[in-house]
């Protein structure tokens, strides 16, 4: 077990920069037009944004603002980004979260805000580019584990130390997902576990993500919406004092301008469609046509997410084939190292809801075509189509 907790860590830090006056708080505005607005019940006039042309809310009179026009922690905390927040909190099961303008962004901030040089973390081989900056920026003791093992039971860890394991939920380029007991497991024997939903968040009923359709509950959720939410950004889920460090402490969301609102709106927008009879319909149609694939390319079951890559090994092949295919009016990008390990270059087909059958259909002829029957290649989840 570890000898403290990631929040009374946390608590114990976020006391030490009170007594220094350093802690940041967002001011709340609330009711901007232009450069007056309501911060706390006062209205003011505000001399401390970065909208240097007052464009923010020039584009579509009466709409949310275009831009935040300066970092959440100067003046540009507003009603819909905490609206938002606590939205995204809910529906990940966690107290609070903390929105950013991308996934990257909130990867390479988080993780090297809160790992320390007394922490050991475990990092599955395969996790996203942004989750290894993030690791490669913080202090702590990295193992990188094979593609989905589990971390030991009882690895060793210094006073104050924590043990963290820190993946992908469903992995991007081959579709497949961390095992859900390995991480209860973790979590019971006292692991922090970060988990990254990119591909999950939205996917299962209500709009829930991948672990909470499990019923894990992650130490840290981080929910991509640029995927299943149509929109952009990225948040991070967690506790009310973990995300308090993250907005005081994590780089890039300290030293960067706020969230669009208009995105903002977005996402408050695409998350009532998401948990209610358009997201439940969408899902419903998604996985139908996932059925359809697994039928059509002779899958031995349905793929768990609507992500399918066709290993062909050689980016030259790779490329062609993917030119070829273009060529017939099918785009499925070629995907090659550093993306994937060097001898996996790949076709990565993804599906959404509105596939038609005929689409599915249509793709998986000229996929036989251009790549034949004597043609060497392998997929993740697929044989020869």
């Amino acid at each position: 077990m570890p000898t403290v907790s990631l929040d009374a860590r946390l608590r114990q830090r976020l006391a030490a920069l009170d007594a220094q006056g350093l802690r940041r708080e967002m001011p709340q505005i609330r009711d901007r037009q232009g450069v007056e607005y309501v911060l706390g019940e006062q209205r003011v006039i505000g001399f401390c944004s970065n909208d240097y042309l007052g464009l923010s809310q020039a584009h579509q009179p009466g709409a949310a603002p275009a831009g935040a026009a300066s970092s959440r922690l100067i003046c540009g905390d507003l009603d819909l980004h905490r609206k938002a927040e606590l939205a995204l909190a809910e529906l990940a099961e966690h107290e609070d979260a903390v929105l950013f303008p991308s996934g990257f962004q909130l990867n390479v901030g988080v993780l090297a805000s809160l790992l320390s040089s007394e922490d050991r973390v475990y990092s599955d081989a395969l996790n996203h580019a942004s989750m290894i900056d993030g690791l490669r920026l913080s202090k702590a003791a990295r193992t990188v584990l094979p593609h989905l093992a589990a971390p030991p039971r009882d690895p060793p860890v210094g006073p104050g130390g924590i043990r963290w394991w820190v993946t992908e939920s469903v992995f991007s380029m081959d579709g497949d997902a961390a095992n859900p007991d390995a991480l209860r497991t973790a979590l019971d024997d006292g692991f922090c576990v970060y988990i990254d939903d990119a591909h999950g968040f939205g996917l299962h009923r209500g709009g829930r993500g991948w672990p909470q359709a499990l019923g894990i509950r992650p130490t840290l959720y981080i929910g991509t919406l640029s995927k299943a939410l149509g929109c952009a950004g990225a948040f991070v889920a967690g506790s009310k004092t973990t995300c308090d460090w993250i907005r005081t402490r994590a780089r890039s969301f300290v030293f960067s301008t706020g969230t669009s609102p208009r995105v903002v709106e977005s996402v408050l927008n695409g998350l009532t469609l998401l948990r209610g009879r358009v997201g439940d319909e969408a899902r419903r149609q998604l996985r139908k046509n996932l059925e359809h694939l697994a039928e059509a390319l002779h899958l031995p079951e349905v793929p768990i997410a609507p992500i399918v890559p066709i290993v062909l090994g050689s980016n030259e092949r790779t490329v062609a084939v993917a030119t070829e295919l273009l060529a017939r009016g099918w785009h499925v990008q070629a995907i090659r190292p550093p993306t994937v390990p060097r001898g996996a270059a790949r076709l990565r087909l993804t599906l959404s809801a509105t596939h038609e059958p005929e689409h599915i259909d249509g793709l998986v002829a000229a996929l036989r075509d251009v790549l034949g029957s004597n043609h060497h290649h392998r997929a993740s989840s697929a044989p020869t189509p």
